[in-house]
């Protein structure tokens, strides 16, 4: 797993890239590996009949859910280090009680006659 050491020396953007990989990948995998073992699962405990839903196939389908759980937990865990990483960075610039310093913003020269005109 990345250390969080790692991750706060990586540039922000490269941060924010990171994240949105991670987010892409654990949606894809919720929606093309997770949910569809958990329904097949679901669908296999329903059936009451033996010979039709073995109890080695109910084992293996719900293995292959806690596999499937176990990456979602790993991939999570990494998105999370990273969002936390940019919170803990973008907060003090975003949620401040303090105006910006003007200094920080150099204004822009506006010619009064060329509005005007």
């Amino acid at each position: 797993m990345v250390d969080s050491a790692e991750i706060e020396n990586l540039p922000l953007g490269d941060r924010l890239k990171k994240a949105d990989h991670l987010a892409r990948e654990l949606s894809e995998h919720l929606t093309q590996a997770y949910l569809p073992k958990l329904t097949d699962l679901r669908a296999a405990t329903k059936i009451y009949d033996a010979e039709e839903v073995s109890d080695q196939q109910i084992l293996d389908q719900t293995l292959a859910v806690l596999q499937a759980e176990e990456f979602t937990a790993d991939l999570y865990g990494k998105l999370r280090l990273y969002l936390d990483s940019i919170k803990a960075e973008m907060s003090p610039m975003l949620f401040t009680d303090e105006p910006p310093d003007p200094v920080d913003r150099p204004m822009a020269e506006v010619d009064v006659d060329d509005l005007l005109d």
